[in-house]
């Protein structure tokens, strides 16, 4: 290899410019679907209090609102899920008696 090369970076390829554009489309996050993992993290009982903190300054800084309703609050405290403990039990003990049958 000369000592004063025309590439710069030896190891890459060249793209076109076109092409480089729809690669940075495709790949580009979608500022609502940010906001609303973030928004979900906000009511998870199973976030943390310094992920909640976190969401909040980042849906701030996005400009998105940050309120929470309150009986979402009132569950995270008392650890109520929409979901019964007894019945997500029996639906996993169903899915894995289910998942053993199929194999045979």
């Amino acid at each position: 290899m000369p000592l004063f090369s025309t590439r710069r970076h030896p190891h890459t390829h060249s793209t076109s410019s076109s092409s480089r554009r729809r690669e940075r489309y495709y790949h580009r996050r979608d500022p609502d679907h940010v906001a609303a993992g973030y928004k979900a993290a906000l009511a998870n009982p199973n976030t943390t209090s310094a992920g909640r903190k976190l969401a909040k300054h980042e849906l701030r800084a996005m400009g998105r609102s940050t309120h929470v309703p309150f009986m979402t609050k009132v569950k995270r405290t008392f650890g109520i899920r929409s979901t019964p403990r007894r019945k997500r039990e029996q639906e996993k003990y169903y899915e894995r008696e289910h998942r053993h049958r199929r194999r045979y």
